[in-house]
């Protein structure tokens, strides 16, 4: 099947706004390098880390796995997209670290049995540069290991991440058993799983679902006020 890579507007673009339509059309060919320096072109022209994350990485990967669900890439090509993305923030992460810090933890992780990790790395970065000690345990958490954890931790927060629709019912269950062990523990709920239903998938006041990376500051900006 042939895909129809996007147009590149680059000559309409502000200076300053991340260079998407370039992005995704080298994520969806496998070329690493220039995704690369795309990245770092955008760094260099100011565009803050959070917003690079959000409209280039996070939108990106959105469209491939929107690929991928209606059969227009291959699996292969999907994890290949997200291994690039995923070697573009480990090559990013010495700016994301604040030397502001406001004595805050949270524990991040992806639910059982789901494999994908980017959005929770992302997440954990925002947290970081925001001050926050931020802690991701990967993709395909145990629930009893996420558990112990915050057992030994205890952490002020904690944030699970879903990918996959099919995998609410395991989201549901370890909000549960939280909840049962950790009855305050305030907790953060998001990723391309729950685009669609986010807000109505756990019914729990202290359970909190973040659309994206900019409703992610604000909360992080409010939190304990």
């Amino acid at each position: 099947m042939t895909l129809e890579l996007l147009a590149s507007p680059a000559s309409t673009r502000a200076p300053s706004a991340p260079p998407y339509p370039e992005f995704v059309n080298a994520l969806l060919a496998g070329d690493r390098r220039r995704c690369a320096e795309l990245t770092q072109r955008a760094l260099r022209h100011g565009v803050p880390v959070p917003e690079l994350y959000e409209q280039l990485f996070r939108r990106a990967l959105y469209r491939v796995g929107k690929l991928w669900e209606r059969n227009q890439i291959s699996v292969a090509a999907e994890h290949r997209a997200t291994s690039i993305v995923e070697g573009l923030l480990n090559q990013i992460f010495p700016e994301v670290i604040s030397s502001r810090r406001v004595e805050r933890s949270i524990v991040v992780a992806s639910v059982e049995g789901e494999l994908h990790q980017v959005g929770g790395k992302m997440v954990c970065d925002v947290f970081e540069m925001s001050g926050w000690d931020a802690c991701y345990l990967g993709a395909n958490t145990p629930a009893r290991e996420l558990s112990r954890l915050l057992r030994e931790t205890r952490p002020d927060l904690v944030g699970l991440s879903l990918s996959v629709y099919f995998h609410v019912g395991i989201l549901r269950g370890m909000v549960e058993a939280i909840r049962a062990e950790f009855p305050a523990l305030p907790m953060l709920i998001g990723g391309q799983g729950l685009q669609h239903i986010g807000p109505t998938v756990i019914q729990d006041p202290m359970v909190r679902y973040v659309a994206d990376l900019r409703e992610l500051q604000r909360f992080i900006a409010g939190f304990g006020r």
